[in-house]
């Protein structure tokens, strides 16, 4: 009885352990090498996944199912590894004989004999094939944008890693330097405000279509984030240059974009920067984005690249804002008065507010040399409270010594013209002072009217003149002034620009410009004020043409305010020969 149990018992171990070896071996991949990697076994799974018969893979080496995908790095620390007699792991991608890819899981142990040399090699692995596949799509989900498709921000970083350590490789050296470009769109914020969201989406979607139309397919293309793109330009730039590329590119930007029943425009400030692979990931996107906002402040719809000229300006900007706050808190600004001469009665009518900056290291400055102080909101906000007050101030004195009462010209920044509340602070102050709209002129430029958030300061110079203040376009006939600007927007002063003037001293052609700019303004039923008369030659020839006023160093330098309290009632053009 003892006996037929034993006899049972056998025959169910030896079942359970055929059961066991055809689950082993119907999942795990299992070939077993010499020592020089020459297979001389394998089993069914591994026939049946590789698609080679146990002829075929018997005798070969495992080359036979090398994909390409890993590289000479990965094979090197893996034969390392195992020649040294230890265990090696990891996921491994091959190729079947179809030339379908699949991933295994890999464990390679080396046999050894008593002497601790190698006979050979025993390689276990289980398929991960769906495994690998669901993580890449995780990752690329990671890293697309989901409303265009674009790589997004992190997607982004690492093809620009990957991009910069390919400029580190020997031999990369004498091909075309790829670039970097970044831009934003001119006017999205108008269509989301105007059209709504889903209006901007499609915006989104378009650009990002045309941008990669534009590009070569291996060249990464992604959307940063808002209305932001970037472009990493290698293989593109083997066709195109640089240079034409970004014209391109600024011109589909401007193609009108169909929207259910409205067709809206936008337009790119464009940065780019060379990568030679010595800067890092954070060092190239400031440099872009340096750039980017260079063409953004020349008032958009352009393209710059980015030098080192440039990162000097713009550290000195930095610089520079950082003293200006110091400035403004420690009452270093103020205001300087330049008369401007009414052609008709000789007399000082107007005087423009001009500010200075009492620096403690640099002496007084003019406002050219800190421009950039005025493209930074806090500070200009900060600073129109404070020209206020000294308006007020300097009026009241004038007033109080019997001084003619004088409309005041004011320079308004492009962070003024759009603010939304620029407009009620004015008033406010205004009022608080006891001070009328209708007695200042509010100088704006046309460059000022362009670029981002030109509406809003559309709107706005219009609101401004139906308060009562007078609107005045600066530097007419410096670059391109659109005449439907002068015909359509509340302008009742145009102020002719230096430049017109230095020139038409026995220069016929140049005097005919310029009077013909005068007609013109005039022509619009404004007042015309000529700017930069330096000299009698040229005050003789302006007065010949007839404008309303004149304005220049010929007339008066600007004046402390306590100089105005001096200055002459009348203009004695003898006294200034």
């Amino acid at each position: 009885m003892a006996l037929q149990h034993d006899d049972r018992l056998r025959a169910l171990t030896h079942q359970d352990a055929d059961f066991w070896a055809d689950l082993v071996d119907s999942v795990l991949i299992v070939a077993i090498t010499d020592s020089a990697g020459v297979i001389t076994y394998v089993n069914d799974r591994f026939c049946e996944i590789s698609q080679y018969s146990r002829e075929e893979l018997i005798g070969s080496t495992h080359r036979i199912v090398n994909s390409g995908y890993h590289d000479a790095d990965f094979f090197r620390d893996l034969y390392r590894t195992i020649q040294s007699g230890q265990l090696w792991q990891g996921n491994i991608c091959n190729r079947a004989k179809d030339g379908s890819l699949y991933w295994v899981a890999t464990t390679i142990i080396p046999k050894l004999d008593r002497a601790g040399v190698i006979q050979g090699y025993v390689a276990s692995r289980f398929e991960i094939t769906e495994l690998m596949n669901t993580r890449d799509r995780l990752c690329e989900l990671a890293e697309t944008d989901t409303l265009t498709g674009l790589l997004n921000r992190g997607g982004f970083n690492t093809a620009l890693a990957d991009e910069l350590a390919r400029c580190r490789e020997p031999g990369s050296t004498g091909q075309p330097a790829p670039a970097l470009a970044m831009f934003d769109l001119d006017g999205f914020k108008q269509i989301n405000d105007v059209h709504g969201h889903h209006a901007g989406d499609i915006v989104l979607r378009a650009i990002a279509s045309r941008l990669i139309e534009l590009t070569h397919p291996d060249d990464p293309v992604s959307r940063l984030g808002g209305d932001e793109f970037a472009v990493i330009l290698h293989r593109t730039l083997e066709d195109i240059s640089l240079e034409r590329y970004m014209d391109r590119l600024q011109a589909i930007l401007e193609r009108p974009i169909d929207i259910e029943t409205v067709t809206v425009s936008v337009a790119g400030s464009i940065g780019a920067v060379l990568l030679d692979g010595t800067d890092t990931i954070e060092d190239v996107q400031k440099n872009a984005d340096m750039a980017m906002y260079a063409a953004k402040r020349a008032g958009g719809k352009q393209s710059q690249m980015f030098t080192r000229k440039l990162r000097e300006r713009a550290q000195a900007r930095v610089s520079i804002l950082s003293e200006a706050r110091c400035g403004v808190e420690r009452n270093q600004f103020e205001v300087y008065y330049q008369p401007i001469l009414n052609c008709h009665t000789l007399k000082v009518d107007q005087i423009e507010a001009l500010l200075r900056w009492q620096h403690p290291e640099r002496g007084l400055l003019a406002a050219e040399d800190f421009s950039d102080v005025f493209t930074d909101a806090g500070l200009a906000q900060a600073m129109g409270p404070r020209m206020i007050e000294a308006f007020r101030h300097d009026v009241h004195m004038w007033n109080s010594n019997g001084h003619p009462q004088r409309q005041l010209a004011i320079n308004l920044s492009r962070m003024d013209l759009i603010r939304d509340d620029y407009q009620r602070e004015l008033e406010e102050s205004l009022r608080r002072f006891n001070m009328q709209p209708e007695n200042f002129v509010l100088e704006v430029t046309e460059a000022m009217l362009h670029g981002r958030r030109a509406d809003q300061g559309i709107r706005n110079l219009r609101e401004l003149a139906r308060s009562g203040f007078r609107i005045a376009l600066d530097n007419f006939g410096k670059g391109i002034t659109v005449l439907n600007h002068l015909r359509e927007l509340p302008f009742s002063q145009v102020k002719i620009d230096q430049s017109m003037v230095a020139g038409i001293v026995g220069n016929p052609d140049a005097c005919m410009v310029l009077s013909s700019l005068i007609e013109m303004g005039q022509g619009f039923r404004m007042e015309v004020t000529v700017e930069g008369v330096e000299n009698r030659e040229q005050f003789d020839l302006v007065m010949q043409m007839k404008p309303e006023r004149i304005q220049g160093f010929y007339i008066s330098s600007a004046l402390s305010p306590q100089d105005i309290l001096v200055m002459p009632e009348h203009f004695d053009r003898e006294a200034r020969s």
